[in-house]
This record gives C-alpha cells, structure tokens and sequence, in this order.
C-alpha cells in the first residue's frame, strides 16, 4: 500500500477540540547481580570502618597511621574507572549561553516570513451582492528588497486576487508574478516600501543528514502566524511524486510541518534558508515526516518567473505516445512527431522511432520524461536510446528551448 501524501492545501477550515496530552513514565533502570554485590561490598566495607574507629578510639589505635592504610586500600579499588557505573542520561548542550540558536534564528528569519491570503468571490443571496472572501491561507519568503516572495503554488492556485499579512500583522495588497505547477513554486510581490526583513538563502547541496533545522510559518492561518518548530534533517532527496507525474527531490524533516506552513522556510542553523515548506505525510500511525523543496532547486525556477512570467524548462523537441505490447504492456515511448530545428531533429531522431532509455534510465510514461528533464538545464547534452528496425541505437541530444508545437 503507497503512502499518502498530503500537501498543505490553504482549503483548510480548522475545527477545535480538547487536546489530551500524555505524560511519559518514567523508566527505571533495573540493576544487575553484581551491582547488588557491588553495593553490599561497600556497605560491608564502611560498616568494618566505622567498627574499626571505634576500636581505635577505645583502645587509643594511631588513628593517622590508619587513614593512612584506608586512603591507600581505596585507592587500590579504583572506583571511579569501574564499568558498573553507568549514566541513565545525556544531556546535549545546543548553547553555552542562555537562548539556543533556535532564538536566533527566529529573530533573524522570522520577519521576512508572511502570511498569504487567497482570495476569491461569492455571492450573496441575502444581500443581493458579490462579496470577496478568503478561500485559504498560507505562507510566502521574502526574498528579495524588491518585494518578490516566494511560496507554493498551491497557496496561491485558483486565487482572483491575494493579499499579505506582514510579520506586523499589516495586511497589503499583493500580485501573482509566476506560477508553476509542476514543482508547485509561485513568486508573488508586494509594493518594496513594505519590506522591512529580507530571508538569506543557503546552499541546499550542503545540507547533511541529521543537523538541526528549524520551520517557520502560519499553521492553521494567522492565528498561529510566525510558528517556530525545531528538528532534524531526517533524509535528503526523497524523490516524491507532488501529484502531477513529476518527482521532485525533497528534504525530509521531523520539525513540524501542519496545514498553513505551505510556502513557509525551513531554516538551517545558520540562519539560511535551505528550503520551502511543502508537504507532509497524512497517515494515521505517522508522525514527524514533512518535506521541503530544496532551495537550490526553487532559485533557478524563481528566475525564470520572475523574468520570463513562467519556467524555461528544457525541451528535447518531439512528441511522444505511449507504446504497448500484445499483452498490453508499455515497452516504451513512440515519438510520433520530430520538430525541425530542435536537438531531437539535429541528432538524428525519426518518427517512428521507440525510445527504451533516456541518460541510462529506463522511460515508459511522459512523466518519466519530465522527470528526467527536470534535473537539466537548457544546453546540457542526453543520450537517448531508440529501437529501430529491430535494433537499439543511441543519440546525443542537446536540450533546447521551450518551442511552440502548435506550428
């Protein structure tokens, strides 16, 4: 059975009920025969002592003579290198001084984390009126003095218009620059006289297994906005399918991640931003496995909206149907059509030509395809390999530009 994956959709009505908590026991170390017969040593050792000191006293025994010998006894016993004496806890030490560095964080990242409100129009029976309301909530990065933020496109999807919630609580308005479904990222901007915190950017590349991180955002909307929650790496390039064919490599995390911190920044412990909030696994029996984009993956695709209004993605120039066996089994991919001018046409590629492998990989949808294309740029070279009349050939593809397939 394959895991649910839920991403934060900003749809989220919450409803309240009491919340039980559950108090840990506390868990006893039970002790071993030789540390019974350990401690009765011990015991019988200071009783003979105290025996010992009362006879010398009574009978005037050179007591200095004989802290002597019991110092140098002791000593012999060595007690303090002894293997039975084991610790029950450990204790980890984030900070030497009074904040951890979870504080410093907040107070250097958390202001450049907003609120975003999607909103949309319903009409009114009792008024006769069309009015604007709020459809769902999530949260955006500023990453830039110009007012660009970045957030998921699903906080955003279906909005007729937006607005952001400053660290403040100020709300203004707010435009959609760009969006993109397939890697659900989504620039917006707000008027730059409004930006008062900037989020830095980290190197995702960097990131390792098991170093502390921190999520920032507005669970469950603004109620709770500016939510600080604190964990582990607990994996790195989950390759995860978020809902439209295309697997994306995404940091996996056990700091808190709930419905309204889509958009929001997982922060690593320097202050930089390794990551979006994304999505989480909603499966009962499961807790503590939510997942960011990497940032690294999220710059280039916040360049291209930014500039071109959509993303650049690399092209291999040809159309594609899916290609099936007798016994209805897909065996590869038929390129139905070869577009003149594009690396596909350059390299040699035919139509009617069955495409097996792409860079090694074994390719049987579409979104195999799209899958592979997209950890390339434009100008990187592929090689594709083809059954042609009963024999495999491979081709060097140059990957180019977008082009219109409607000529």
């Amino acid at each position: 059975m394959s895991d649910k994956f839920d991403f934060e959709t900003p749809n989220y009505q919450p409803s309240y009920s009491p919340i039980n908590f559950e108090i840990p026991r506390t868990i006893k170390k039970k002790k071993s025969l030789k540390g019974y017969l350990f401690a009765g040593f011990i015991g019988g050792l200071i009783g003979a002592l105290l025996v010992s000191i009362i006879f010398m006293g009574y009978f005037g025994v050179n007591f200095a003579n004989f802290k002597n010998d019991v110092n140098s006894a002791i000593s012999g016993l060595n007690l303090e290198s002894s293997n039975n004496l084991e610790p029950v806890t450990r204790t980890v030490v984030l900070n030497s001084g009074n904040d951890s560095f979870v504080t410093d964080v907040a107070k250097k990242v958390g202001p450049a984390v907003v609120g975003i409100k999607n909103k949309s129009t319903a009409y009114n029976w009792w008024t006769d009126e069309t009015q604007e309301v709020t459809i769902g909530e999530g949260s955006g990065v500023i990453i830039s003095k110009d007012g660009y933020i970045v957030t998921n496109n699903h906080v955003v999807s279906g909005a007729r218009s937006i607005s952001v919630i400053l660290s403040g609580e100020k709300e203004v308005p707010a435009t959609i620059v760009g969006t993109d479904a397939l890697s659900d990222i989504a620039v917006i901007k707000i008027d730059q006289k409004y930006v008062t915190s900037v989020a830095p950017l980290g190197d995702s590349s960097k990131v390792k297994v098991g170093e502390f991180v921190v999520a920032i955002g507005n669970p469950l909307g603004q109620e709770f906005a500016g939510t600080v929650t604190f964990g582990v790496v607990s994996a790195v390039n989950r390759k995860l399918d978020v809902g439209n064919g295309v697997q994306i490599p995404l940091i996996q995390t056990d700091a808190a991640i709930n419905p309204g911190n889509s958009g929001g920044a997982l922060v690593n412990s320097s202050g930089q931003v390794i990551g979006i909030n994304t999505a989480k696994i909603s499966q009962t029996g499961v807790e503590g496995m939510g997942f960011a984009i990497p940032i690294n993956y999220v710059k280039p695709i916040v360049n291209d909206l930014i500039k071109y209004k959509k993303v650049l993605r690399p092209t291999i120039g040809i159309s594609v149907m899916e290609y099936y066996d007798r016994a209805g089994n897909i065996v590869g991919l038929y390129i139905s059509k070869v577009y003149s001018g594009t690396g596909a046409a350059k390299a040699g590629l035919k139509e009617g030509d069955l495409i097996l492998q792409i860079d090694g990989k074994k390719v049987t949808t579409f979104s195999d395809i799209q899958s592979i294309l997209s950890t390339h740029k434009i100008g990187d070279v592929i090689t594709i390999r083809v059954l042609r009349d009963g024999q495999t050939k491979d081709f060097k593809v140059t990957l180019g530009a977008p082009i219109n397939t409607n000529d």
